[in-house]
C-alpha cells in the first residue's frame, strides 16, 4: 500500500497555450503523482493570463508563430532583468518579419504590445502569490512552443520569492540539448526533465521531498538533470546530440489524465461562457511512417521516432471514460498519426455509440474512400493528414510517402463524408522548382468546392533532417533572429537552447510570402495568390460546389463553381465511363486498357477525356485521372467552432479585472 503525503506539488501551465483545452501534459503527471501517493494541483496560469490582459489582446498573442517570440520577448523582462537589448529594435525585426501584421494601425500596435509587456511584471507577481498562497514544496512547469521563457520567468520570480522552494521544468522544449541547455544556463531551475516524465515523476518528487537539491547525479533517473549536475557535469547518452532522455515503452498502463482543476477553474472563469472545452487524449507515441522514411521538415518527437500505442479496444474504452467523466464529446486525439489497426479495430467501437463523439486525429494522407467513410462514422469529424502540398515533385522533396493525386482525392472524400480538414501547402524546401509552383496554380481553381489551407514557408525545426543534415541540403541554420532579442546567450548557447531556426544565406525573413519572393518567383506569385482566391471563396456566404447523381444510363453534374464552364452537365456513354472511373483516380494506362480491350479506338477515348478535363469535371494528376466531382447527397460540413480539441469565442469585449 502506497502512503500519501500532505505537501501540496503545484503543476503550473503557462502562457500562452490553448485555454479551451486542458493540459494532457500535467493532467498525466497529476495521475501519475496520485498513483504514487503525492497530492498536486495543476494551476491554470494561461487562463489567468486571458482574463489579465482581455480576449482582445490574448488572440494575436496566441496565433503568432512561435519562431517570431513575440510571447518570449513580452515575458523576457522579468525572465532575464539583466538583459535589456532595445525594445523597439525587436519590434522593428517583428514588423519587418510578419508585414501582413503591419501596415494600418502598426504604430498602434507597436504600443500595444509594449504596454503588454509593461503589465507581465505584475502578472508575474500575481500569478506567484497565487501559487505560494498553497504552501507548495515544489512548482513545475511543462514548456511548449512559446511556454518556455514566460515559465522562466515565474519560476525564477518563485525562487526569489521563497528560496527553499524546489523548482522543476519539463516538456517539449526540455528535450534533450534544449533542456540541458535550460538547467546549465538557467540556475533558479533546479530539475529538468528530458523527455517522456511518466514513469520517473513519482519517484523523483518523493527524492526530492526526502533529500530536496541534494540528490546525487547517480540517484538522479535517467533524463533528468539536477543541481549536482552544475558541479558534477552532465551525463553523456547514446542519442542523436548525447544527451540523455527518457522514454516509455508501454503505454497500455499509463493512467488516465486527470482533468479536474481545468475544469473547476473553467468553471469560475470569467470567459466561461466562451470556452467550449476539448479532452486531448494521446493513444500513441513517436510516428510510425516517420519510423520508415521521416519527413524532411518534421522536429516531432525529439530524439526518438520509436512508435508506441495503445491498443485499439483500450483506446475506444478510454475516450467513451473520459467524456463521461468530464462531460464533454470533443475528444482531440494528440498523437502524430492514427495508428494502422485503429481503422478496423478501434474505429467500430465507436461507430456503435448511440451519441457519436467528435474526434479529431492525425492521419497517413492516403487513406482510401472507404477509410474516411469509416472515420466519418465512427464520429471522426475532423482530421490532420499532413497534406502539405498538391504537387508530388514537392512531396517527394518532403518524403512524404503520398502524391498529389492522392491529396486531392482525400480532400474530395472528406468533403464528401463532411470530414473537416487541417493542412497547409508548405513551400520553400531546398531543391524546389518556381514552375511546379506556376503549373499547381493553373488548376487550383478547379478545387474551390473542396476544403482549402493556407499557403505556409517552411520553417526549419530541431531534430528534423533538415536540421541535423542541413549542409547536405546547403543549408546553414541559425536560430530564428528574434531569439537574439529575447535570452541572454551566445549564439552557440542558442543553438542549443531553441526549437526554430532559418537559413543565414536567405536574404528573406519571416514565414510570409513577401514582395520580393513575387519577383524573384512568379511560379510561387501566382500559386499564393490561388491560395488566397480558393481561400477568399471558402469563406463566401454560400459555398461552391461541384457534384453529381447518376441516372444509370446518364450522370448529371451540377457546378456552382466560378471556374464552372456549364451550371449543369448531362454526361453519357463513353465520357460517363470515364467520369466513373476518375471518381476513384484511375490510372490513365489502366483506363485505356480495359476501354481498348471493349474495342474502343484510342481516339475517341482521347477526345472524351480530352471533352471530360475541358468541362473542369477532371484533372490529369500522376498519370491519373482524378474526378473531382462529390457524389449527391453529400454530408454538410462542420463550421469551426466545432473543432473537437475545444473552441474559445472571440467577440470583443473590454479587458474584464482578474479575479482575486
Amino acid at each position: 500500500m502506497i502512503m500519501s503525503i500532505d505537501v501540496p506539488i503545484v503543476l503550473v501551465n503557462m502562457p500562452v497555450s490553448a485555454v479551451e483545452r486542458p493540459s494532457l501534459a500535467l493532467g498525466l503527471l497529476k495521475s501519475a503523482l496520485t498513483q504514487a501517493g503525492l497530492q498536486s494541483t495543476i494551476v491554470y496560469a494561461n487562463i489567468w493570463f486571458l482574463e489579465y490582459i482581455g480576449i482582445a489582446d490574448y488572440g494575436p498573442l496566441e496565433n503568432c508563430p512561435p519562431e517570431e517570440a513575440l510571447v518570449d520577448w513580452l515575458f523576457a523582462g522579468i525572465a532575464f532583468p539583466g538583459f535589456e537589448r532595445e525594445q523597439n529594435a525587436f519590434l522593428d525585426l517583428y514588423f519587418e518579419r510578419n508585414p501582413i501584421r503591419a501596415g494600418k494601425g502598426m504604430a498602434e500596435r507597436r504600443a500595444n504590445f509594449l504596454k503588454l509587456r509593461s503589465l507581465i511584471g505584475g502578472f508575474i507577481d500575481w500569478t506567484a502569490d497565487k501559487i505560494l498562497e498553497k504552501r507548495p514544496a515544489m512548482v513545475g512547469c511543462s514548456s511548449t512552443f512559446t511556454q518556455h521563457v514566460p515559465s522562466l520567468a515565474l519560476l525564477r520570480r518563485l525562487s526569489e520569492r521563497s528560496p527553499d522552494l524546489v523548482t522543476l521544468m519539463g516538456g517539449a522544449n526540455c528535450e534533450s540539448v534544449m533542456g540541458l541547455s535550460t538547467h546549465a544556463r538557467f540556475p533558479w531551475v533546479d530539475y529538468v526533465v528530458s523527455g517522456e516524465a511518466d514513469a520517473l515523476i513519482g519517484p523523483l518528487c518523493w527524492d526530492i521531498l526526502n533529500r530536496g537539491r541534494d540528490i546525487p547525479p547517480a540517484d538522479l533517473p535517467f533524463g533528468v538533470f539536477g543541481p549536482t549536475h552544475r558541479e558534477a557535469g552532465y551525463p553523456a547518452a547514446s542519442t542523436r546530440d548525447l544527451v540523455p532522455r527518457a522514454v516509455i515503452e508501454n503505454m497500455r498502463d499509463l493512467p488516465l489524465p486527470d482533468f479536474s482543476d481545468y475544469f473547476a477553474e473553467v468553471e469560475a472563469s470569467l470567459y466561461a461562457d466562451r470556452i467550449h472545452a476539448g479532452l486531448p487524449m494521446e493513444f500513441s507515441r513517436g510516428c510510425w511512417w516517420g519510423e520508415r522514411s521521416h519527413c524532411m521538415f518534421c522536429g516531432l518527437n525529439g530524439g526518438s521516432m520509436t512508435y508506441r500505442q495503445k491498443p485499439a479496444g483500450q483506446a475506444a474504452a478510454e475516450m467513451i471514460e473520459m467524456s463521461a467523466r468530464y462531460g464533454s464529446s470533443r475528444i482531440e486525439a494528440v498523437d502524430n498519426i492514427m495508428a494502422i489497426d485503429y481503422l478496423e479495430k478501434a474505429l467500430p467501437h465507436l461507430t456503435a455509440l448511440p451519441e457519436k463523439l467528435a474526434i479529431f486525429f492525425e492521419v497517413k494522407a492516403n487513406l482510401k474512400r472507404q477509410e474516411v467513410e469509416k472515420l466519418a462514422a465512427a464520429g471522426v469529424r475532423w482530421i490532420q493528414p499532413g497534406i502539405e502540398s498538391l504537387d508530388t515533385r514537392v512531396l517527394k522533396l518532403m518524403r512524404k510517402g503520398t502524391t498529389s493525386a492522392h491529396n486531392v482525392l482525400l480532400l474530395k472524400w472528406c468533403r464528401q463524408y463532411g470530414v473537416r480538414v487541417s493542412w497547409s501547402l508548405l513551400w520553400g524546401f531546398p531543391g524546389e522548382s518556381d514552375a511546379w509552383y506556376a503549373e499547381m496554380a493553373s488548376w487550383l481553381p478547379l478545387l474551390h468546392h473542396l476544403q482549402p489551407g493556407p499557403a505556409v514557408r517552411l520553417r526549419y525545426q530541431r531534430y528534423s533532417p533538415y536540421h541535423h543534415t542541413a549542409e547536405k541540403h546547403g543549408l546553414k541554420l541559425v536560430p530564428t533572429a528574434p531569439y537574439r532579442y529575447v535570452y541572454p546567450l551566445s549564439e552557440r548557447d542558442l543553438s542549443d537552447q531553441v526549437y526554430y531556426f532559418e537559413d543565414s544565406e536567405d536574404n528573406d525573413v519571416g514565414g510570409h510570402f513577401t514582395v520580393r519572393d513575387a519577383h524573384r518567383r512568379p511560379g510561387l506569385n501566382a500559386a499564393a495568390k490561388g491560395i488566397d482566391a480558393w481561400l477568399k471563396a471558402w469563406c463566401a456566404p454560400t459555398l461552391s460546389m461541384l457534384s453529381m447523381q447518376d441516372y444509370g444510363d446518364e450522370i448529371i453534374v451540377e457546378d456552382t463553381r466560378a471556374i464552372a464552364v456549364e451550371r449543369e452537365h448531362r454526361v453519357r456513354g463513353l465520357e460517363r465511363e470515364i467520369l466513373m472511373a476518375a471518381d476513384e483516380g484511375s490510372p490513365e494506362t489502366r483506363l485505356r486498357e480495359r476501354l481498348g480491350v471493349a474495342k474502343v479506338m484510342q481516339s475517341e477515348i482521347e477526345a472524351a477525356i480530352a471533352d471530360m478535363i475541358a468541362r473542369k469535371l477532371i484533372v490529369r494528376l500522376d498519370a491519373r485521372l482524378v474526378g473531382l466531382a462529390l457524389w449527391h447527397p453529400y454530408t454538410p460540413i462542420l463550421p469551426p467552432t466545432a473543432f473537437p480539441g475545444g473552441y474559445l469565442e472571440r467577440r470583443s469585449t473590454p479587458a474584464a479585472p482578474p479575479r482575486k
